[in-house]
């Protein structure tokens, strides 16, 4: 059995994935996994290593970061204000 947490973890990317309009072909190209391999773990059937999770992360333009317990609210927070999606840090195409 998968462990909750995964499972959160997969539903997360799973919603970011397809917000950004990304397949899982494009996205499994990007972090450098098969098609197989990205269905297999948004399903929660798979446990990826870490390193695996950065790229994925990364492919669909979010990062993996570690954060304080008590900060969480206030992360949280500036995920939810307006424009924060809008944010590319400069990596935009034009």
């Amino acid at each position: 059995m998968t462990h909750p947490t995964v499972l959160e973890i997969a539903r997360a990317v799973r919603a970011t994935r397809k917000t950004a309009g990304v397949s899982q072909r494009e996205l499994g190209q990007r972090a450098g996994l098969t098609q197989a391999q990205i269905s297999r773990f948004e399903a929660g059937l798979v446990n990826p290593r870490l390193s695996s999770l950065v790229e994925l992360a990364r492919g669909i333009g979010v990062e993996v970061m570690l954060v304080p317990r008590d900060a969480v609210p206030a992360a949280l927070a500036l995920g939810a204000e307006p424009g924060a999606a809008d944010a590319d840090g400069g990596a935009g195409d034009g």
